[in-house]
């Protein structure tokens, strides 16, 4: 169990001081790994910069649009 904690413990120091980035899932800007806020998409965890791409992804969940966006965003990221 302190094995664990350490571990989790060093993970955030390291990311700290790398200042990971990552892209967000809705909108592809690029944000510290610190600061992402996680939503439950389509059954799995995605990262997201802000409230309005997570509020974003929740509406399109709640509204069953999840397949025309998946086949958006891919035709979009084949196409860029």
């Amino acid at each position: 169990m302190a094995f664990a904690f350490l571990s989790r413990l060093e993970t955030g120091f390291l990311s700290l001081r790398t200042g990971g980035r990552l892209n967000c899932f809705h909108c592809d800007e690029t944000m510290r790994e610190r600061n992402a806020l996680t939503v439950t998409f389509n059954g799995s965890p995605q990262q997201v910069c802000c409230h309005g791409c997570l509020a974003i992804l929740r509406t399109i969940e709640q509204n069953h649009l999840v397949a025309a966006y998946l086949k958006n965003k891919a035709r979009l990221s084949s196409a860029g």
